[in-house]
């Protein structure tokens, strides 16, 4: 049997993910929280707990894409899978290097849910449901080999070229001109490094790289 909880903020939601897990014989207790401190409470109360559905946009003190390291560093054992409204790559590239086994989509069929939540459970990944589209996927992971491995790809020296140079206090058409190409294309290696790193802005990327000795400042 396949324990569950459910940490998410919407009670219609909760109401109708219960109903969908509880056809299904192969789940035991499902629970639901709607902080991210209740999460935590309630593991270290029931350390049976199989997986974990964690929605990224909880209205609470902590956010649901930084209460997935929580879990993966205090909870090992419990797999963890998000549910969001979001289809955005840097979420989702965020919530996989952050431990979870798979990203669906709100608008995704019941019946795929439980499919995805049974399968994480036997030790299988990674899902994203049907309606994200597997583009944004490959564009992650850098293509199919890469998928194949479940590792994020990392930057590209053209990548790293471009991050250094905005670290460096470099403008747009600056970079361009030094490198050799379009202020468009650097745009375009700006939104994939954001991307990769997980973050809405070029700035706290180079804070990041900078902090990890990517690149210096």
């Amino acid at each position: 049997m396949i324990n569950v909880l459910l940490i998410e903020d919407s009670a219609v939601f909760v109401m109708g993910l219960k109903l969908a897990l509880s056809a299904s014989p192969s789940f035991g207790n499902v629970d639901s929280v709607a902080s991210p401190g209740a999460a935590v409470a309630y593991l270290n109360a029931h350390p049976e707990t199989d997986i974990a559905v964690v929605d990224i946009t909880l209205e609470a003190e902590t956010d649901g894409l930084t209460l997935l390291g929580i879990l993966r560093e205090a909870f090992p054992g419990v797999k963890t899978l998000v549910l969001s409204h979001y289809k955005n790559p840097a979420y989702i590239l965020r919530a996989i290097t952050s431990g979870a086994c798979a990203y669906l989509a709100k608008d995704s069929a019941p019946e795929s849910i439980v499919d995805a939540i049974t399968d994480v459970a036997a030790g299988k990944c990674l899902f994203f449901g049907e309606t994200i589209d597997s583009a944004k996927i490959l564009r992650i992971f850098g293509g199919e080999e890469n998928l194949s491995a479940r590792k994020p790809q990392g930057l590209t020296p053209r990548e790293l070229d471009v991050l250094q140079f905005t670290a460096s206090g470099y403008s747009n058409s600056q970079i361009a001109s030094a490198l050799e190409i379009s202020v468009n294309t650097v745009d375009s290696y700006k939104e994939r490094i954001k991307v990769k790193f997980g973050l809405d802005s070029i700035v706290e990327c180079v804070a990041i790289a900078a902090a990890k000795g990517i690149v210096t400042v």
